[in-house]
Formats: C-alpha cells, sequence, structure tokens
C-alpha cells in the first residue's frame, strides 16, 4: 500500500504553482482588495471629504493591517474564512450605523445577549447597494481560489511581515507623539466628532481609542454602585411641589457662557445688558453660582448632565464611547409620559459630539442640525431664526433643547462691532470674548422677544445656562492662578412656577433634577445624582479634580458629592440601566 504524506505547504488545489513570491502578490492583492472595500465603507457615514493624501494614507494603513494574516497562515484555504470575518465586521458597523448613528465600540461584539429582539431593526438596516462592500473580496476570492500554492519560504515570511508592519507603523503612529490634548492627536477627535475620527484616522485610531478609554469595571464596583443608586432612589422625594400644568420647556445651552461677564460694565458699557436686566427681574430664578462639572466630553457632557443626571466619566467622552450603545433614563423620556414632544436643535453637523447617536440615546423625538452655515461666530442668529420656525410648528407641550455654537473660541478681532473692542482690557483674549458674550447676549434677547411674538413665550418655561467654563474671571482680572469660583457658570428659569434661593453654590448636576421637579415630573424613575435646588442645597459642588467650593464644610456632604463622580463613571461603564428601564 502507498501512503502519501501531504506537506502543509501543499496545495489545496492542484493548478499551478504561484512562485516564492506567490504570498508577495496575494498580500498586495488583498491589500488592494481591502483599500477598496474600505473606500466603499467610508462612503456610507456620508462626511463631506477632503481628500488629503494622510486620509488615503491611513485608509491604506489599514487594509495592509486587515491583510496581514497573508504572512503566517499555513495553509490557502484558512485565508477565505479571515475575508469573510473582515466583511462581517464591516458591513456589521455599517448596520450599527443605519441604527444608532456611530460606529460600534469594539465590547458590543462580546455582548451577544444585546443581539435578542435586534433582528428586525439589522434586517431594516441592510441595503442592496451594501452588495458593493463585498465585490471587492468576491472578486479576489475567484481569482484567488484558482491560483496555485504559496512557495515562500519561512524568511521571505518574516521580512514581509516585518515590513508590513513598519510601513503600518510609520503611516499611522507620528500623530500619536503629539499632545493627547490637542487636536493633533487623534484621541481628542474620536472624544469630539467621532465619525469624522473615524473617517480621518480609520480603523487603527478608532481601535487605538476603544483599548485606551473603552473598559467596563469590576463586579464589586458594579454592585456598589447599583447599591448607591438604589439607596438614593429610595430617599428621593416624589411628592410634587407644583400643580399639574402643561408648559413647553425650553433650554438654552449657550456655548462657553460664564457668569463673571454678567452685570460687568467698562466704560459705561454692559456686557451683557439683556441678561442684566434678567438678573435684576424678581420674577426669575438666576442661579449666578453654579460650578460647571464637564470633563473630557467639554459641551456633551453638559448635555449629558442636563439630560440624564448622570456626571461625566473619568476618562473619555460618554458621548463618543457610550452614546449609542447605553439605555439613559432621560429629561425627554421623562416628559413624554407627560404627553410631550421633545427636540433637540443644533447648529453644528450631526457628527458633533457624535450628537445624532446620542440624541437618540436620550430620547429626544426630532432633531434638528446644521441650523447654521455661516460663521461660526455668527451662528446664534440663524440657530434662533430657524428655531423659531421649528418651534411654533412643534406639537405642544414640548422640551426642545438648543444648543448654540458663537461663544465657542477661539477669541480673536472680528466683524462683531462692539464698544469693548476699543476697550482697555490688558488680556485680548479675555477683551475679545467679551465682544463675542455681548453679540450672545444680543441674540438671546432677540429669541426671547420673538418667543413673544410667536405667543410661546407665556406658554413656556425657559431655562438659560452656560454648557461650561472658557475664557475665566482670573484671566480678566489679570491673575495667574484660577480658582475654582473664577469657573462659575450661569442658570437663568424664567416663567417658573416655583421659587428657590439663589445665592448658593449648586452643582452643575443638580440641574436635571431641579427641572424634573419644576415640570411636575418627580415620579419618574431616575431623579439624577444631583439634588433638586427647590428641595434641598447642600451649599457643596465637586469638580473632578476633587476640588470643593461653596460654604458647607461638613465633611460627609464633600465626601458624598465627590463619591458621585466615582458612582457615575461605574453607571456609565457598566450601562446599569439597561436592565432597569
Amino acid at each position: 500500500m502507498n501512503l502519501r504524506i501531504q506537506n502543509p505547504e501543499q496545495p489545496d488545489l492542484p493548478t499551478g504553482r504561484m512562485g516564492r513570491y506567490g504570498r508577495v502578490a496575494t498580500y498586495l492583492l488583498l491589500t488592494l482588495t481591502f483599500y477598496i472595500t474600505l473606500t466603499i465603507v467610508d462612503e456610507v457615514w456620508n462626511i463631506r471629504h477632503h481628500h488629503y493624501f494622510a486620509i488615503w494614507a491611513q485608509r491604506a494603513a489599514d487594509a495592509m493591517l486587515l491583510a496581514l494574516p497573508v504572512w503566517f497562515l499555513h495553509r490557502k484555504r484558512w485565508l477565505f474564512p479571515w475575508i469573510v470575518l473582515v466583511n462581517l465586521y464591516l458591513l456589521s458597523n455599517v448596520w450599527y450605523y443605519r441604527i444608532y448613528y456611530s460606529v460600534m465600540p469594539l465590547n458590543s461584539y462580546l455582548m451577544v445577549n444585546n443581539l435578542r429582539g435586534l433582528g428586525p431593526s439589522i434586517y431594516a438596516s441592510m441595503r442592496a447597494s451594501d452588495f458593493w462592500i463585498v465585490l471587492p473580496s468576491i472578486c479576489f476570492a475567484a481569482g484567488y481560489s484558482l491560483s496555485g500554492r504559496w512557495k515562500s519560504g519561512i524568511g521571505l515570511r518574516a521580512a514581509g511581515f516585518a515590513v508590513s508592519l513598519l510601513l503600518i507603523f510609520v503611516t499611522v503612529i507620528p500623530p500619536y507623539f503629539n499632545d493627547p490634548n490637542e487636536f493633533t492627536h487623534p484621541w481628542p477627535w474620536y472624544r469630539n466628532e467621532i465619525m469624522q475620527a473615524f473617517h480621518k484616522y480609520g480603523l487603527i485610531g478608532y481601535w487605538s481609542y476603544q483599548i485606551a478609554y473603552l473598559h467596563g469595571c469590576p463586579p464589586e464596583e458594579a454592585e456598589y454602585a447599583a447599591q448607591f443608586v438604589e439607596a438614593a432612589e429610595r430617599r428621593a422625594s416624589r411628592e410634587p411641589l407644583t400643580e399639574e400644568h402643561r408648559k413647553n420647556l425650553i433650554v438654552v445651552l449657550a456655548e462657553s457662557l460664564g457668569s463673571w461677564p454678567i452685570g460687568l460694565e467698562i466704560d459705561g458699557t454692559e456686557a451683557t445688558p439683556f441678561m442684566n436686566s434678567l438678573a435684576r427681574d424678581t420674577s426669575v430664578i438666576y442661579f449666578p453660582r453654579v460650578l460647571p462639572q464637564v470633563k473630557d466630553g467639554r459641551s456633551s457632557d453638559a448635555q449629558l448632565m442636563l439630560n440624564t443626571g448622570l456626571l461625566p466619566l473619568e476618562s473619555g467622552a460618554a458621548a463618543s464611547l457610550y452614546g449609542c450603545r447605553n439605555t439613559y433614563p432621560s429629561l425627554p423620556k421623562a416628559l413624554a409620559r407627560r404627553g410631550y414632544t421633545s427636540a433637540s436643535l443644533i447648529c453644528d453637523s450631526r457628527h458633533y459630539w457624535n450628537q445624532e447617536a446620542t440624541t437618540k440615546s436620550y430620547g429626544f423625538d426630532r432633531y434638528h442640525y446644521e441650523l447654521s452655515r455661516g460663521p461660526m461666530r455668527r451662528a446664534d442668529e440663524e440657530l434662533y431664526e430657524n428655531s423659531l420656525e421649528i418651534l411654533k410648528d412643534l406639537p405642544q407641550p414640548f422640551y426642545a433643547q438648543l444648543v448654540t455654537m458663537s461663544g465657542h473660541g477661539p477669541y480673536s478681532k472680528s466683524d462683531l462691532e462692539s464698544p469693548l473692542n476699543n476697550a482697555d482690557i490688558p488680556d485680548e483674549e479675555a477683551k475679545y470674548y467679551l465682544v463675542t458674550t455681548q453679540y450672545v447676549d444680543r441674540c438671546l434677547g432677540g429669541f426671547i422677544d420673538s418667543l413673544k411674538v410667536y405667543g410661546l413665550y407665556d406658554k413656556s418655561i425657559i431655562v438659560i445656562m452656560g454648557d461650561h467654563d472658557s475664557v475665566t474671571r482670573n484671566q480678566y482680572e489679570g491673575r495667574k492662578k484660577r480658582e475654582l469660583s473664577d469657573r462659575y457658570i450661569p442658570l437663568f428659569i424664567l416663567n417658573a412656577p416655583l421659587k428657590a434661593e439663589t445665592e448658593k453654590v449648586i452643582a452643575q448636576i443638580d440641574i436635571y433634577p431641579s427641572l424634573l421637579d419644576l415640570m411636575h415630573a418627580q415620579d419618574y424613575d431616575f431623579h439624577g445624582l444631583g439634588e433638586s435646588f427647590f428641595r434641598r442645597q447642600s451649599d457643596c459642588a465637586a469638580d473632578h479634580t476633587e476640588g470643593w467650593v461653596g460654604d458647607n464644610r461638613s465633611d460627609s456632604v464633600r465626601q458624598y458629592r465627590k463619591e458621585l463622580w466615582r458612582v457615575s463613571d461605574f453607571l456609565l461603564r457598566t450601562d446599569y440601566f439597561k436592565s432597569r428601564l
């Protein structure tokens, strides 16, 4: 009997030999195949393209990375399952985007239980055009199956693998040597605008960001957070503070609006004449001492606190890491129980701070983006003008969140007219911040007047608040050291059916439970991690750096307010509310 011993390098098909450099040719062709596939996938995001060489190079590096198994697979046929897996990964991201408007987080692939009940949604997200994504791989596989065996030795394979890795590193690594807090580094892009970042830095950049920031927490910490929240909810009062009402809620989240310009007068010129009038109006609730608690997510963290009552993550932006996959309790969902329609209206693109995804997760019914297409410095005019046309047609009662943009930095000489342009203010950035804030104030006053013209003012509770600090009081005053009190942001409530003390310090996290009380929604499932300033004011707020502000010196109160940061981080990372709402 003749026995035939098969060499591991023996061909799977008896069709010729690819020769010594067959593996090299395969690697190059598969890299090209994946490059074409990634280009097709990139079109799905519908992002304005900037055809920079860097984007093409990053895409080529991704394709080279995905083709790396060619160098160390022993049998030709083992490459087919890998090609299928790559295509399934890319397709899953395309389908995920059509449902959640974001890229699928890496750890979601481990959550098999989350697939239950998603079949119809996944099926609905598929398109016939998705065939173009897999077509390059089909063409490659057809040609590859007809080719002969690889004949290259271990030395050539090792050299090819090393050269491939070197090219990938040379292409990908340089931006990571930059300051991770600046936009020359990829991670701030992923925190701020995840889809644009995915377009610009590709798979490798996204994976590195996810590995750096996306992680769960130990079971004992998750259990501790759950017990903490359950105890807090047992203590929470569900007794209403207001009579039942059907007033609209309009929240203006003003970009980079600080408290210190309010009431400031320079050479007879008021920095914020309209907000000054609100501060003097005894019918308006005005908190001048609100401690901003945003972190890596900046403006998106402000929306997180306002709408969910949760504090930001310790590291990374919740909007980019957990904006699409988490289940959130929220103000829109609480008001929906009372028959409210909700709408989010923003100046910028739907990808900015991953807002398309977070808006859906927070439970808003409607989402209007790019309401301003002109210069950023004058964006508020267009936002208010376009928003009024939307608000007048919204079914009432409604909750509308307007996110402004004109107050955003950088602050430099512009075409905004103001006597403050000629003011004797040593710090140039502080001077032009005041010029910008004066314009923001003027637009805000015009918006409130227009609400009266449209008949919406008397039917609405109107909340005006800064989202976070930017240029702070110490900079204007020429002090190098910045205190927490220099960072205060303002909070105005117009037409409020309740009264409150306004001289104490409150935390940004306290606004969510206060709005539940204000809107007669105090019976909602989750009251937030803060405290309603209509019920209790600790006169103490904690910054993420563990700094304190306020006159309350109680160690137990301070420790509790500090602990909220840790608890919220656990809640976000474990998707605590998924099984409870």
